[in-house]
């Protein structure tokens, strides 16, 4: 029996799935059929766990476990202690920490999303909600009919897409000039290059070794796992975000580099096949069939959730009309801050969740094995 499943992911998290479903038959990973939903959050960048808290408790002297929220404001890093007191110091600060795969990303609005969610646009304790696909829309136009989400417009509130379209623009560009210096070093962004499908054929025929030297070597590498999840020889297993070989590899299999996200991303092509043909495109934002602000209408949700809680909000509203079996996301794990990969199968344990962790979570082979049970 198909399950029906979100997936609660950051931009390249949501690149490399729907490039894994757009090429599922072809190259028999039919585990990715169980994502019915597919949400992705805004990001600027992010970090390795071990970073953050080399960032917080090095740098800064504040125990990971002192700090019940973290949120990025106005170029701020905010850690809201539990005594009441807060830490604030510069986003910019934190760059030498950013993990690097980071900085030849292009996405900063998950713009291959169904939905896609994020503070940056909307007022404070509200979400910017871009509705990119039909199902998404209706998952969210649902939530507000039942009364679990506040939702207006975007073009009623302050500052709009205006900020988000200033980001994507100023991520695009620093990146694209990073990209840029690596290449003049001899290490090639591959995925910036491609966007036809066309472009795919180059990949057939290359196995871990070239993913090794194309990808992760070169420093492309985002550590989404999907060459984890894809492997059929379970060879592949990602370690400290850094994907590793753990045995042999069947001479002709070639899964993991051409399904990474990294060897090429058919932007366009993907587009094509994933969105409906009156989701118009805009500058800075992507397509989309309509952008507004949101909040949950739940006290406990909104309390606890980021940036007003649309979406455990809006995903709870969809478990509890049995519009789906289950939500994977990450949430803090034993170590305060470290986030782990869950399935959530109700609200009460989706609540659990609440919260941007900030930390990069190795999420899709999660997925594939709750799929494939």
């Amino acid at each position: 029996m198909t399950n029906r499943y979100a997936f609660v992911g950051v931009p390249c998290d949501i690149e490399a799935l729907r490039k894994v479903e757009a090429y599922s038959s072809l190259r028999n990973q039919n585990w990715v059929g169980d994502v019915a939903l597919q949400v992705g959050l805004f990001c600027r960048e992010n970090w390795a766990f071990t970073c953050f808290r080399a960032l917080i408790e090095d740098d800064f002297g504040v125990k990971l476990e002192d700090v019940k929220k973290f949120d990025i404001k106005k170029g701020k890093i905010i850690g809201h202690k539990k005594d009441g007191s807060t830490l604030e110091f510069p986003l910019g600060k934190s760059r030498p920490y950013v993990r690097v795969g980071c900085h030849v990303c292009l996405d900063f609005a998950a713009e291959l999303a169904d939905i896609s969610v994020g503070a940056v646009g909307s007022p404070a304790n509200w979400s910017t909600v871009i509705c990119r696909t039909k199902k998404g829309k209706e998952i969210f136009e649902g939530a507000a009919r039942e009364g679990y989400i506040e939702a207006k417009p975007i073009e009623e509130v302050k500052p709009g897409t205006m900020l988000v379209k200033k980001l994507t623009e100023e991520k695009r560009t620093e990146n694209l000039e990073e990209a840029k210096k690596r290449g003049e070093k001899g290490a090639s962004v591959l995925h910036i290059k491609t966007l036809g499908q066309s472009e795919l054929a180059k990949d057939e025929g290359k196995n871990f070794d070239d993913l090794t030297s194309d990808v992760i070597d070169a420093g492309a590498c985002i550590a989404c796992g999907t060459c984890e999840a894809v492997c059929p020889e379970g060879c592949v297993k990602v370690v400290d975000q850094r994907p590793e070989l753990t045995g042999k590899c069947k001479d002709d299999c070639t899964d993991c580099y051409f399904l990474c996200p990294r060897t090429s991303l058919p932007q366009i092509a993907l587009e094509d096949m994933f969105f409906e043909e009156d989701a118009k495109r805009e500058t800075g934002v992507g397509r989309h069939l309509g952008i507004y602000a949101a909040r949950a209408k739940d006290e406990g949700t909104l309390e606890k959730g980021q940036d007003g809680g649309a979406v455990v909000a809006m995903l709870s509203y969809a478990l509890d009309k049995g519009l789906l079996d289950g939500v994977v996301s990450p949430k803090s794990g034993v170590d305060p801050w470290n986030p782990e990969p869950v399935l959530s199968k109700n609200k009460e344990d989706l609540k659990k969740t609440s919260g941007t962790i900030y930390s990069h979570s190795v999420t899709i082979p999660f997925l594939k094995r709750e799929a494939t049970k």
